[in-house]
């Protein structure tokens, strides 16, 4: 059976409808309306910046105009005294000096930036050599203290030399390692290994023993006369100089070398085979080159060598690079 589209319940049916649809609307409305109040909002508290920015510009112009007007308020007064003051200004412009130069004034500033590198390098010198003579005199304190606690005088060679002997070439060297402060030894002891059994190593022994001995010696003395304030006279300008001062010496003169010969010390060869261990203090490569050393032994190889370098000017200490073989040279090998 089919509903009539005509009668109470189709009325009904239209009324629910309506009502609906009267809901949905009033919803969208009453929602378009919040939007529209957010958005109005919004456009206020935008205006609002715009009024209180206006305003503080407002402000900041109202402030300069009161100040230029206090300005104009005060020109007559300011005329008056800058007119007060022009015979003054004229009288100490027309006695000022007539304005040099640009190029005198750069030949000053130029010699006045030499000046300045001049006394900052004679400074930085004078600092190093302050600060290398205080390192020098706590060193040699250091060092000598503990020779005079055993009542032994520094610079005796002498009693000094009694401790070094040994029954080999290498104990003479480790022997000097413990009883010698001043000399730092860098060579490779295994290079006494070959020369142990010679027939002349009791000779080679007793050499190097004095050798060590005199070397300890002379950095002893040298250090305690710049301890004390004084300077090394020429008797100490190095190993050989102090050999030939002493009445009896241990080293003889002429076993000290203080240089090498062309071959030796200019060639690829010679000079690789010079250039020895140092400790990083003296050179921060590790090396330098010693062309001074002591005839060992004489006569044809084997002719044992000692190479070292003396640092008592800077670090009061003599580097031993070297013991062993006589090295490269033209004459020799």
């Amino acid at each position: 059976m089919s509903i009539s589209p005509f009668g109470p319940a189709a009325d009904k049916a239209h009324a629910e409808e309506a009502r609906a649809e009267l809901d949905r609307v009033s919803k969208e409305l009453d929602e378009s309306g919040k939007q529209l109040v957010e958005l109005y909002k919004k456009e206020a508290a935008k205006y609002k910046r715009l009024a209180e920015m206006e305003r503080d510009r407002r402000r900041e112009v109202e402030a300069q105009l009161r100040a230029c007007t206090k300005l104009l308020d005060e020109a007559p007064d300011l005329e008056a005294k800058l007119n007060s003051m022009i015979p003054d200004l004229v009288r100490a412009a027309a006695s000022l000096p007539p304005p040099p130069e640009v190029s005198e004034l750069q030949a000053r500033l130029e010699e006045t930036e030499k000046d300045r590198d001049t006394f900052a390098e004679l400074l930085e010198t004078a600092t190093k050599e302050r600060d290398a003579a205080l390192r020098a005199r706590d060193a040699a304190i250091a060092r000598l203290q503990p020779r005079q606690n055993d009542e032994q005088p520094p610079g005796d060679a002498e009693a000094l030399r009694a401790r070094l002997d040994a029954p080999t070439l290498r104990g003479v060297l480790e022997q000097a390692q413990w009883h010698c402060s001043s000399l730092d030894i860098t060579a490779d002891l295994d290079e006494t290994k070959k020369l142990e059994h010679h027939q002349k190593a009791p000779h080679w022994r007793n050499r190097l023993a004095d050798t060590l001995a005199t070397m300890q010696a002379y950095a002893e003395t040298k250090d305690l006369a710049r301890a004390h304030g004084g300077r090394a006279g020429p008797e100490l300008a190095n190993l050989k100089a102090y050999c030939a001062s002493q009445p009896f010496p241990l080293l003889a003169e002429g076993k000290v070398v203080v240089s090498e010969g062309q071959t030796a010390s200019s060639s690829p060869r010679g000079k690789a085979q010079r250039t020895l261990p140092v400790p990083e203090h003296i050179d921060p490569s590790g090396k330098a080159v010693m062309l001074e050393h002591i005839r060992i032994g004489d006569g044809a190889p084997a002719a044992p060598r000692l190479h070292y370098l003396d640092d008592t000017d800077r670090s009061g200490m003599v580097v031993i690079g070297f013991f062993g073989d006589h090295l490269y040279n033209a004459g020799t090998n």
